[in-house]
């Protein structure tokens, strides 16, 4: 799988390669307005912000002890792991990780990651049905638009799927005396019991749509920085459904997807190839950027753990 993934971001990579003029995208690039690049960051810590409250929201109905400082510091650290593994789930598994280094027991995490996750991408799909007529104004190809509905198809398909297969281990039961099969069950139950509740659901759904709109409002930041000649409406048409696609675990942290689809998308809106290339770039090292925040946070954690006298140590921590 690792090596599927590099395989796609590099076969991508190389096709833009061929088909954008890099000479004209590194123009772009350096007459980038560093302010705007500011401003888009700060939007982007504010998105961050947002998506650890959804899981922290999440965390709570299940019984998990989360401030949001804490929330945030540890998503933080899982978007810096998440941007540099190659597993497209690396980020998560770290989160799960370290809840269960606080003492929060492995399905109880393994839901909470999973239902933010989840409800983000139902956010998504959600923003880009609502807004298909005004996408369709800038994409008149009927091909195309039937390829934007087939998308939107398979996505709720894949959804509803997830959300099925919350069911199917309660109806295997004599799979249950296996331990990870009757520990995936428990898993899936406390997700699916959790995930139904009104009121977080609700509000974690209301988050993710906030937080998509954030994402559309950086890349409109960062255009602009490149003196892109791009309207809100034509970045509110077309970017959601890049934000989609790149969320699809077939690349490396979505790089080569990206810029692929941004170069697609935003040429209905009449942009060019090497500004759309360059525009999806910074956007990437916009979010790497802020990860790496979570590596200073790792590190620091790391080591005032090491500085901890080995008495106030768990038993676990002490024998390593």
């Amino acid at each position: 799988m690792i090596a599927a993934k590099l395989a796609v971001t590099g076969g991508l990579v190389w096709y833009l390669l061929r088909e954008v003029d890099l000479d004209e995208s590194g123009e772009h690039l350096a007459g980038f307005d560093a302010g705007l690049g500011i401003v888009a960051l700060l939007v982007v810590a504010l998105l961050f912000l947002i998506a650890a409250l959804r899981w922290r929201i999440y965390a709570r109905a299940l019984n998990i002890s989360l401030n949001v400082g804490t929330a945030f510091r540890l998503y933080l650290i899982g978007q810096f792991f998440g941007q540099i593994l190659p597993a497209g789930v690396g980020g998560d598994a770290v989160r799960v990780w370290l809840l269960a280094r606080r003492g929060v027991a492995v399905g109880p995490g393994a839901s909470s990651v999973v239902l933010e996750r989840l409800t983000g991408l139902i956010g998504i799909v959600i923003l880009i049905a609502v807004l298909l007529p005004l996408t369709f104004s800038y994409v008149g190809d009927s091909g195309m638009r039937l390829y934007l509905v087939l998308i939107l198809a398979i996505a709720a398909a894949g959804i509803s799927a997830i959300i099925g297969l919350s069911f199917v281990p309660r109806l295997i039961t004599r799979w249950r005396a296996v331990a990870v099969i009757s520990k995936l069950a428990d898993v899936a139950s406390e997700a699916r019991h959790t995930g139904l509740m009104l009121k977080p659901a609700l509000s974690v759904l209301l988050l993710s749509v906030f937080m998509h709109l954030l994402a559309v409002l950086t890349v409109y930041i960062l255009a602009l920085g490149l003196g892109m000649e791009i309207t809100p409406l034509a970045c509110l048409a077309l970017v959601p459904v890049v934000l989609l696609l790149s969320t699809l675990p077939i690349s490396v942290a979505g790089w080569g997807v990206r810029e692929t689809v941004m170069v697609s998308a935003l040429g209905f809106a009449g942009a060019e190839s090497s500004e759309a290339f360059a525009l999806s770039i910074l956007f990437g090292l916009a979010l790497l950027a802020l990860s790496l925040v979570g590596a200073v946070m790792w590190l620091v954690q790391g080591r005032a753990n090491a500085r901890r006298p080995i008495g106030d140590k768990k038993g676990s921590e002490a024998a390593l």
